[in-house]
């Protein structure tokens, strides 16, 4: 799922508003906690909500899978050049 979200103000404070279609896909609703993750995917910083505060080791297989793709792909460009 992807989705744009807009910083608003809120009594000077950022905030974000999670329209309620992702709240549903996400199984959250308005009271629940959710975390704000700083993650990385390769050296790309991103952000993630997450429902739990710490995001399964399995996305660091996933990204080490990414980043092992994209050295495959250097290499065979160096092979090219």
């Amino acid at each position: 799922m992807k989705q744009c979200v807009v910083i608003e103000d809120w009594e000077g404070d950022g905030a974000i508003r999670l329209p309620d279609d992702v709240l549903q896909e996400m199984g959250v609703d308005v009271g629940d906690t959710l975390y704000l993750l700083e993650e990385f995917v390769g050296t790309t910083r991103c952000l993630v909500l997450s429902k739990t505060p710490r995001i399964p080791d399995r996305v660091d297989e996933l990204v080490g899978h990414w980043e092992s793709l994209d050295k495959v792909a250097t290499d065979l460009n160096a092979k090219d050049d």
